[in-house]
């Protein structure tokens, strides 16, 4: 399949899943990448999201993952532990996530 191919299918796994809920019918197809990457990664099945490999260049999808999901990660620290070290290859996933909280807190007490 080619990768436009892989997003129609990951498209069409993800409105199985009815994790487009809040789209309309007609802007579905027309979701942004980051989105995409975001629902892949919270709704379908560890080989759903390794197509997003196929589609996006791998630090494409990490960095979404840190801005979307890594950022929030007391509600997804399980699945943040898990695509850590699963999909990007770090070695210590929990001090990962620590030191990358810690510098987010210290950049929102410093914009005071």
């Amino acid at each position: 399949m080619n990768s436009i191919e892989l997003h129609n299918y990951l498209i069409e796994q993800l409105y199985k899943e009815q994790a487009f809920w809040s789209f309309e019918n007609s802007t579905i197809n027309k979701i942004p990448d980051d989105i995409l990457i975001t629902k892949v990664l919270l709704h379908l099945d560890i080989e759903d999201i390794l197509l997003l490999f196929k589609i996006f260049p791998k630090k494409k999808i990490q960095t979404v993952w840190k801005e979307n999901m890594l950022s929030q990660d007391p509600m997804y620290h399980g699945l943040n532990r898990l695509y850590s070290f699963l999909l990007f290859d770090i070695k210590n996933p929990d001090r990962y996530i620590r030191e990358f909280r810690n510098k987010r807190y210290k950049l929102l007490i410093c914009k005071d």
